[in-house]
């Protein structure tokens, strides 16, 4: 009776051993596409929604608009502004009207006129000053008037020779740049603008789109999420055990639930990372248990759907 209960010992702890040799020898996971999650680009309202959950659509096909209303609005008023800066940077390169530098050129004369008259007016007050006839108040105010005029007759002239030589190269300059900034800006929001047409970058299948005509959301709000119709790959859990043995660019042999034959596929990437614990907080003993996340490249495995469970056999 002993004996047998020995036995009975033995042959359950080799069973568990290749069980465990067993698991240890496999990298279990699914098979998986890239996946897009398309995002609202502004706080709007939905206005057409044109697919469904499980639709296949094309690249540039539109999947859901946003209201572009207030777009709109913003696109004429930078369209505005570019106008404005244009007209005003024509109107400095074109100079000054000659109706504009003649009416100058008449001020300037008259200004002159005054000036020559109030100096002449000077002069006899002083004349009268020195022979007593007028007192010291008199001929200060003819002073005062004579400054005055000459005053007025430098600034008419000053206004004159602004008007005739034109804006200077720096007000030209400013005026350019005002309008390279209005043009910039209406690029942007056109851009914003159709960036409100939600559209698909890449040929797949709409996973989900939980959202209909009418609703408000809120910019970077996932809209959409597309799987990518390209070739899918394995995302498996390398055990630690077999991380010295698999490397990128191996070939490794991948069976799906379901399909006898098994796909071949290449490793493309392994992390560096372990999935689970950090191993600086484990022992020897249970660093063992840790799993590194390991895409693998499939080969004529178009048929194969997204989430299928797959195991890859390790050397």
């Amino acid at each position: 009776m002993k004996c047998q209960s020995i036995l009975l010992s033995i042959l359950m702890l080799t069973v568990l051993s290749a069980c465990q040799s067993d698991s240890g020898s496999r990298a279990m996971g699914t098979v998986e596409r890239d996946r897009i999650r398309l995002s609202a680009t502004a706080s709007e309202q939905i206005t057409f929604v044109n697919v469904h959950d499980g639709q296949t659509v094309q690249k540039g096909e539109l999947l859901l608009q946003l209201d572009t209303r207030s777009a709109n609005a913003l696109v004429s008023q930078r369209k505005a502004e570019l106008v404005q800066a244009k007209a005003a940077l024509s109107e400095l390169i074109a100079g000054t009207r000659p109706e504009q530098l003649s009416a100058a050129l008449a001020a300037l004369e008259a200004s002159q006129a005054d000036s020559k008259e109030a100096e002449l007016k000077y002069q006899r007050s002083a004349k009268l000053y020195k022979s007593n006839v007028i007192g010291t108040a008199d001929l200060d105010a003819a002073k005062a008037k004579r400054d005055s005029s000459h005053a007025k007759a430098k600034q008419a002239y000053d206004q004159w020779l602004e008007l005739k030589n034109g804006a200077r190269k720096e007000d030209i300059e400013q005026a350019s740049a005002r309008v390279k900034a209005a043009q910039a800006a209406l690029v942007w929001q056109e851009q914003a603008r159709k960036d409100l047409a939600i559209k698909a970058p890449i040929n797949g299948i709409i996973d989900t789109i939980p959202w209909h005509v009418g609703d408000r959301v809120s910019s970077g709000t996932q809209l959409v999420s597309l799987i990518s119709s390209s070739q899918p790959y394995a995302r498996v859990y390398l055990p630690a055990t077999a991380r010295t043995k698999i490397h990128i660019g191996d070939t490794v042999s991948v069976f799906a639930d379901g399909i006898k034959t098994p796909f071949q596929g290449r490793v493309r990437n392994i992390r560096s990372q372990p999935a689970y614990t950090p191993f600086y907080a484990l022992n020897e003993r249970d660093r063992a248990r840790l799993m590194y996340l390991t895409d693998i490249d499939l080969e004529h495995a178009d048929q194969l759907p997204t989430g299928l469970a797959v195991e890859v056999h390790l050397p």
